[in-house]
């Protein structure tokens, strides 16, 4: 990289400079150990906000009745918890004197359309899998209920923020440093899978190689899309859309989380099963085709549906 004129006292690498987002440490010439610094520092405080979350919802759990232990309450505290990551990555960012959209969209404004486009397309391309699943008897669709009715609100908020808050650490933060560290960006995408299936896979349901392989699997995609777009909003929309769709249609009733379906007893996630396994790939695979063809092929997700330049912000 080209070294500033010392006589400049401006920096090679301004706030309002366009650059890739897993791009910009190697651009603005970092080093590793603050982005190690800043990640250590940014996981204290996720601790510190997990403990407060939990005296907060203990505490409604005590004015209101509802059991401290249900799951609903739970799954909402963990939602908050992550959604609030938001708000430590930018104290974090702050410490070392940069923005949050130093990991979101360098020299760029929040693109809230493509979130949107993006998760529309995701979940044009996920929803035929879930019509499949329910054909053949693996989920079993119900009908709205009020319950789901009063909570669906709340929950798009609180998947907003959480899927947003994910892929600022992940591909935004720490696919940053690891880029310094390691000067490619499909290296650098392994660990941060790594590390997004360990966040993921905390037990319960959530077993057997097959969810591995599927966490592992939307995570090389969600960087792959990062690469492309240069940005982290049109992942932010696969995740949300993703983690709702998820909720809405698979998940099982101990979720604690409003749900028009839930796996038929009959199916479930056993340890290692090569057709199994192969069957998830094959469907990672066939959602991330129709992404990319409704999405990316047409320019919907980056430039809208009449194309043009491309975007700014």
């Amino acid at each position: 990289m080209q070294q500033p004129d010392s006589s400049r006292s401006q920096p090679a690498w301004t706030t309002e400079s366009v650059v890739p987002v897993h791009l910009l440490g190697v651009v603005r010439g970092d080093g590793f150990r603050p982005y190690l610094a800043g990640f250590v520092a940014l996981m204290i405080l996720v601790v510190l906000g997990g403990y407060a979350a939990i005296t907060l919802s203990d505490l409604f759990a005590t004015f209101t009745g509802v059991d401290r232990h249900s799951p609903l309450l739970r799954n909402l505290r963990n939602l908050l918890a992550l959604g609030c990551a938001i708000l430590f990555m930018q104290w974090v960012l702050g410490w070392q004197g940069r923005e949050l959209m130093s990991v979101i969209a360098p020299g760029r404004r929040l693109d809230g359309g493509m979130f949107l486009r993006s998760a529309a397309t995701y979940a044009a391309a996920f929803a035929p899998m879930i019509l499949i699943a329910a054909y053949y008897g693996q989920i079993n669709v119900g009908s709205l209920s009020l319950s789901l009715l009063l909570m669906l609100p709340v929950l798009v908020v609180l998947f907003i923020f959480q899927a947003s808050a994910e892929e600022i650490v992940f591909r935004g933060y720490m696919a940053q440093g690891l880029q310094v560290l390691l000067g490619n960006a499909a290296l650098a995408a392994l660990p941060v899978a790594i590390f997004f299936l360990v966040l993921h896979d905390s037990g319960g349901w959530n077993v057997g190689w097959e969810q591995k392989a599927m966490f592992l699997a939307m995570s090389l995609g969600l960087s792959y899309l990062t690469w492309r777009t240069g940005r982290l909003e049109a992942a932010m929309g696969v995740h949300f859309a993703h983690n709702l769709l998820v909720t809405l249609f698979l998940a099982r009733p101990q979720s604690g989380l409003p749900s028009v379906s839930g796996f038929d007893e009959a199916v479930g996630f056993q340890p290692p099963d090569p057709d199994r396994l192969l069957g998830v790939l094959l469907m990672q695979g066939a959602v991330a085709s129709s992404y990319w063809f409704l999405g990316l092929f047409s320019g919907f997700v980056e430039q809208g549906w009449r194309g043009g330049e491309g975007q700014e912000g």
